[in-house]
């Protein structure tokens, strides 16, 4: 795959991203009153609609015009790493195009409402996990990708990682 493909997968995986995070806030802003639980699966999982000014899963940190700020420049600094890293393999850039376009929902609703819509709440006897979203969930799951391709790219070209630490 051409490194403009690459870097296409990473885009794509992004626009998806903002598209499913997007409709899902829609529909829970048309379908959802604000703290009232709805049920899914029993207790466990719910649909609860929160307005989060914090950053992901509702930690308090610096404020919102701090974290929008932050949330803008690492949609930009992720936007550059897309475009202009070479020899990365489709599924980095992929997981790349996750954070970005999580980052993105997230600013979006920071952009139209002032705070972030969370609607998605798990938890079982008594205990919750923080309300989140479809941003948050592409967020984790794509750095934990990230994690496991890095340590596995690590464990097999040792001397790579040297290399790419001393410059």
């Amino acid at each position: 795959m051409t490194d403009a493909g690459k870097r296409t997968c990473g885009y794509l995986t992004a626009l998806a991203v903002i598209g499913i995070d997007q409709l899902t806030k829609r529909l829970a802003l048309g379908s959802l009153d604000l703290h009232q639980p709805v049920s899914v699966i029993g207790n466990f999982l719910r649909l609860t609609l929160a307005w989060n000014q914090g950053a992901a899963f509702s930690m308090s940190w610096g404020g919102p015009m701090v974290l929008t700020v932050f949330t803008a420049i690492a949609v930009i600094l992720i936007s550059v790493f897309i475009w202009r890293l070479k020899d990365l393999t489709p599924l980095f850039l992929i997981a790349l195009g996750g954070i970005l376009g999580g980052a993105m929902g997230n600013l979006l609703d920071r952009f139209f409402y002032g705070k972030v819509v969370d609607f998605i709440d798990i938890g079982s006897n008594g205990w919750r996990w923080p309300t989140f979203n479809a941003a948050d969930i592409a967020i984790t799951i794509s750095g934990i990708l990230l994690v496991i391709l890095y340590r596995g790219s690590s464990k097999k070209n040792p001397d790579a990682v040297e290399k790419n630490g001393s410059q």
